[in-house]
């Protein structure tokens, strides 16, 4: 299987903790959506990331070959239960992406259960989404508009 990751799953030392398994295939992009932070994480404490549906936005990612180890543990972490959809706080969701040069693509990405008042990303959430995108050298003002997210004002 091939996953589509835009979220903190960018960043590569994140990924590697992750699914160790699972390769970098290519940096792509999914037209017809925008990037959105509608779900509050248990674990994070704060908004985290999702895909909506919006003609003539583009949302850039990457795209690994998924190891089923890695894929397993992946479901888990993101919370979807394939046994029990009512629990889920993603939902796994075919997509279609172009890679550099034009070639499409099918993958699958996890789109957010969104959640009543998920708030705002914390700095140290966005920070994996900003470091990735640089990481893969996503376009510049894709980077920009990430770095430009409002967070969580935090606690010193």
């Amino acid at each position: 299987m091939i996953y589509f990751a835009y979220g903190s799953n960018l960043d590569p030392v994140q990924w590697r903790d992750r699914c160790p398994r699972s390769p970098f295939a290519a940096v792509a992009r999914l037209a017809g959506h925008y990037l959105a932070f509608p779900r509050r994480s248990p674990i994070r404490n704060c908004a985290v990331a999702s895909i909506v549906p919006e003609p003539g936005r583009v949302v850039w990612g990457v795209l690994y070959h998924m190891d089923v180890d890695d894929l397993a543990g992946l479901d888990r972490r993101e919370g979807f239960y394939a046994d029990r959809p009512g629990e889920s706080r993603y939902r796994r969701a075919p997509v279609t992406v172009t890679r550099a040069g034009g070639a499409s693509v099918d993958a699958f990405t996890y789109v957010a259960v969104p959640s009543p008042a998920p708030g705002l990303p914390s700095a140290a959430y966005l920070r994996h989404l900003v470091d990735g995108a640089r990481h893969h050298r996503l376009p510049k003002a894709y980077i920009s508009a990430l770095a430009s997210v409002p967070t969580l004002v935090e606690a010193s």
